[in-house]
């Protein structure tokens, strides 16, 4: 328009040849006009490259944007007071006062004449030590589901600590029938503050023999997350992300030929007194406290709603209890779960998608499941630290990547082969237009158990700080966090109790609650169904892929 408007007000005058005094006015009209014309296309070229670079900055800002906002720094120290327990008696001295399932009752509490489909019920434990004393204080931990085995059928109850040594427990009722209550106690809160005792102050509960390799010459040395200063340390740190591991320098080869690791439980570690011993002995942990009352019967009656229409969508509030198993398919109690446990629906929804799989074996378990049931799917890699899928049919590549220490494991991991989450996420690469192609998925925690609780913290944070690097780059790519599950605690409750796993988590929902992303909550399953295997079985696993896909697929 700059052009037109200048061409329109500018027209060229015609010389006079016969008045000499007409031919300078004619030039100098000529010039005039040139001139002008020339300092609109430069004016245009300027306002041009001005419009280009308020694009490209719009462009960036809105990166950073999401990069940056509304996110803000958060901090170890502002995790862990986040992780508030209730707080024991200093003076434990004998087992007898502590809190004891066998004494302890669960009664019912605001029995009603009939129960609805959808609504609640409520009981109240009342803790006793095993002197049979009222416990004046809380802290135990407990777990607490409804069941009804015939219908395959369960969900977890939401318990309240009112410090006193009573609990409430609330279960929301999701299913018609007859169905029982269960309350257990895994951990008396005597048990409870000496995990957090050695939690929070213990990083050699789990150590590491460290071979380094240089051709065919090979040496040992021990390493841990800490190790003392009284001999020479190869020392691996990245002052980016704060995290520390380090070894004993060995005798002749350099720090720099560390390639493998292996998982070591020191003998006799940590000291604990004989009462204390007996606080962790197995026979007094997951006991379950006897009700007194008989199942109850639940109505589907009408206008009863138990369920939810919301789609599922990444960020919403995921709660605990969130859902419930009926007829072994989870169904979520907060947005719309699809019917995804057919081959047909799950390779529909996967289709021309590249899932990858970051963390530890309970993150493997979805490449393995996925590689059984769906026909197409083979792998290509099957390795200790990286496995492979591909439908090449369908377009659907599955990955997954081991992440690095802490890592327990009896057998020689590969140092070099390993990277932490926060790497992984790096190098995940979006071309063209396939943003929305991308699915990650990152289960941890379980490996990080026997460390105290800021390791897993910072390595927490890392991870936030890379899933806000791939959403800006990448602000279609799905992420989900599964959260950690029940498991058995056969290598020893002073290592891999559940009272960690489940003080973890609440890590992981601290961490994470602002963010895009969506929850794949594995313990609220694996309560619901008590399950104590550290690989839960593969009906448990299908679900956890049901509640992912629902979040992209119709």
């Amino acid at each position: 328009m700059n052009g037109e408007r200048n061409g329109s007000l500018a027209p060229v005058g015609k010389a006079n040849k016969s008045t000499s005094t007409v031919l300078p006015s004619a030039v100098g009209h000529h010039f005039w006009t040139r001139s002008k014309m020339k300092c609109a296309f430069t004016f245009l070229c300027a306002m041009g490259l001005f419009c280009i670079i308020v694009y490209e900055l719009y462009n960036w800002t809105s990166v950073l944007e999401q990069y940056e906002s509304p996110h803000k720094e958060v901090t170890v120290d502002e995790i862990m007071l986040a992780l508030s327990w209730a707080a024991s008696p200093a003076n434990f001295t004998s087992i007898t006062s502590s809190s004891s399932a066998e004494r302890s009752v669960v009664r019912l509490e605001h029995p009603e004449a009939q129960y609805c489909v959808g609504d609640t019920l409520s009981v109240l434990v009342e803790m006793k030590s095993y002197a049979g004393h009222p416990k004046a204080h809380g802290g135990d931990f407990i777990q607490a589901r409804i069941l009804s085995p015939k219908l395959n059928a369960g969900a977890s109850g939401d318990v309240t600590d009112f410090l006193n040594g009573s609990y409430l427990v609330r279960y929301r009722l999701f299913w018609p029938g007859e169905v029982q209550v269960s309350v257990r106690l895994i951990h008396s809160s005597e048990t409870v503050k000496l995990l957090q005792r050695n939690w929070t102050q213990d990083y050699n509960k789990a150590v590491h023999t460290g071979t380094f390799i240089s051709g065919a010459k090979k040496e040992t040395s021990l390493c841990s997350l800490r190790l003392g200063s009284d001999r020479p340390l190869c020392e691996y740190r990245k002052k980016e992300d704060g995290e520390y591991y380090a070894c004993y320098r060995p005798k002749t080869l350099p720090c720099d030929t560390l390639a493998l690791a292996s998982s070591v439980y020191p003998r006799g570690y940590p000291r604990l007194t004989k009462e204390e011993a007996q606080l962790l002995d197995m026979k007094n942990s997951g006991i379950e406290i006897k009700n007194g009352f008989h199942p109850v019967t639940v109505f589907p009656c009408t206008g009863a709603t138990y369920g939810s229409t919301k789609k599922c969508v990444a960020g919403m509030n995921s709660p605990f209890p969130g859902g419930y198993l009926f007829s072994n398919r989870w169904s979520s109690s907060f947005c719309q779960t699809g019917f995804f446990l057919s081959e047909y629906a799950v390779t529909r929804c996967l289709k021309g998608k590249t899932l990858y799989l970051l963390g530890d074996s309970t993150a493997r378990q979805w490449i393995e499941y996925l590689e059984q049931r769906l026909k197409g799917m083979k792998f290509t890699l099957k390795g200790a630290d990286l496995q492979l899928a591909v439908d090449a049919n369908n377009n659907i590549t599955i990955r997954w990547i081991r992440h690095a220490h802490p890592w327990v494991a009896t057998y020689q991991s590969s140092v070099n082969a390993s990277v932490t989450i926060p790497e992984a996420l790096d190098s995940i690469a979006v071309v063209g237009g396939g943003q929305e192609d991308v699915i990650v998925v990152i289960g941890t925690g379980q490996h990080f158990r026997p460390s105290p609780p800021e390791v897993f913290i910072r390595r927490l944070l890392n991870i936030r700080r890379a899933i806000l690097r791939l959403q800006a780059r990448c602000p279609q790519a799905q992420v989900f966090i599964k959260l950690e599950n029940n498991r058995d605690i056969k290598l020893g409750m002073i290592r891999f109790s559940n009272w960690y796993g489940y003080m973890q988590n609440l890590a992981q929902r601290k961490v994470f609650e602002d963010m895009r992303v969506a929850l794949v909550d594995a313990w609220d399953m694996t309560v619901a169904t008590y399950s104590l295997k550290l690989h839960p079985d593969n009906f448990i696993v299908s679900n956890q892929i049901a509640v992912a896909l629902s979040f992209f697929c119709d």
